[in-house]
């Protein structure tokens, strides 16, 4: 378990301890728009959106289909950018990341209306798609046809590979890294990053709100957020009788150090509520304690990203005092007792609110005791418990588990014969039980 790297340890506490507050600060929002906005505006007659795509990146294609919607509606000029497919070392596992690409981008065309996707471009169609945007100018009509004519390969001759090919996106590249990000499909307006289709409702609220929209039209992009609906009296009944079925049970994969998994965690435990499902949480070791690195720009943007969309969804998101180390071994340690009486919902929720609300240091064993105490655990009784039991153990068997479904990393999800990864995606859970409630009626 110490095979972590610790210089990694110690930059991810210096992060934290720097950057948290001031990343969710409104004073670092006024700033990027005096900077990024109203300064520029007195030289230029719409503020610039710069757009960073990879021509065989499956969410590149989505979001490519819906810039012309975007350019449209809003007061801004697009800047379109051609990169590789994603900046080396970001990744944990390629070809299960690209498995799940594929399948997720079809997931988003579906939502939307926009085209699928069956299979990557070819190699040849990849290289001549990239030299026709290289040659040509990169309006988002344009844009749109090279996407096309790369992925369903309609090109009528094909180009060879060339340095200046190359040349050109490795500097698209770099300009990415340099403004902040590590992945394509993403989009930068007065300094905040947004990625892919899903984060266009943020993006959208933005624009409304700084009065850059042609329209009152709402925001568009929201096909994933959960539902409000009440449930109805012949569906509570369903409810009632399904509840107990060993089917409705949700297996949720998490870690304590992950920002989305905290947002997953307190999304589905509604849902769990809504429907009378039964959740199994199954913990993993964060990245870093698998010896994998998290840049810079990853953490950040992870950051960010995951604030807003607290917000978004009314989760309380105060704060984050990392675990990473001895906090995630402390409460791993407790995890299983904590299960084994029925407790692990309540251990998880206590834990996670301690490190994202409280700003409570989960490294130091007084504030695990408080924990226990705040939920009915016995905390002396919980590190007797752990000496017999070894939580490295069952987060190795969770970490394979999740490894099976087709994923790398958390927060996921399962119900019955649905599974998705990232707490952006839970409709698809919920679209599942919606499913088993009809089943039942």
């Amino acid at each position: 378990m110490e095979s972590f790297k610790k210089g990694n340890i110690i930059t991810a506490k210096l992060f934290t301890k720097l950057k948290a507050a001031w990343l969710r600060s409104k004073y670092r929002a006024y700033f990027l728009t005096l900077k990024y906005l109203y300064w520029p505006s007195l030289f230029a007659d719409k503020p610039t959106l710069e757009v960073y795509l990879a021509l065989n990146d499956p969410h590149s294609f989505m979001l490519v289909q819906v810039l012309s919607d975007i350019e449209q509606r809003f007061k801004v000029n697009l800047k379109l950018f051609l990169i590789y497919e994603a900046v080396p070392s970001v990744g944990i596992d390629p070809k299960l990341m690209r498995n799940w690409a594929l399948e997720d981008a079809n997931y988003i065309a579906q939502q939307y209306g926009l085209q699928s996707i069956e299979k990557y471009p070819s190699a040849k169609a990849l290289i001549t798609g990239q030299q026709i945007w290289q040659l040509s100018s990169k309006t988002v009509a344009q844009a749109g046809d090279i996407f096309e004519q790369t992925w369903f390969d309609k090109f009528e001759f094909y180009y060879n590979a060339s340095t200046p090919l190359i040349n050109f996106q490795i500097k698209n590249q770099q300009r990415l890294i340099n403004k902040g990000h590590y992945l394509p499909a993403t989009l930068l307006f007065a300094g905040d990053w947004y990625l892919g289709v899903d984060r266009l409702i943020h993006l959208e609220a933005k624009l409304i709100k700084l009065g850059l929209s042609n329209s009152h039209e709402p925001s568009k992009y929201k096909a994933n957020l959960l539902t409000d609906n009440l449930v109805s009296h012949e569906e509570t009944e369903a409810i009632n009788r399904e509840k107990q079925s060993e089917s409705n049970v949700c297996e949720v994969f998490i870690s304590l150090r992950s920002p989305y998994s905290y947002l997953g965690f307190e999304k589905v435990k509604a849902l769990a509520k809504k429907y009378q499902t039964s959740l199994i949480i199954k913990p993993v070791l964060p990245m870093m304690m698998r010896g994998l690195d998290m840049p810079i720009n990853k953490a950040r943007y992870i950051y960010i990203d995951a604030h807003r969309e607290a917000r978004l969804a009314n989760i309380p998101f105060q704060t984050f005092n990392d675990p990473i180390g001895k906090g995630i071994v402390n409460c791993y340690e407790i995890f299983n007792y904590a299960e084994s009486r029925g407790k692990a919902v309540e251990f998880i929720s206590a834990a996670f609110e301690a490190i994202y609300v409280n700003n409570h240091d989960v490294t130091q064993q007084h504030v695990i005791k408080l924990i226990c105490h705040s939920i009915g655990l016995d905390h002396s009784a919980a590190l007797e418990y752990a000496k017999q039991h070894d939580w490295q153990q069952w987060s190795d068997v969770h970490q394979s588990e999740l490894e099976q479904l087709g994923f790398w990393g958390v927060p996921c999800f399962k119900y019955q014969d649905t599974f998705c990864w990232g707490q952006d995606r839970l409709a698809q859970i919920e679209h599942a039980m919606k499913q088993n409630i009809k089943a039942a009626l």
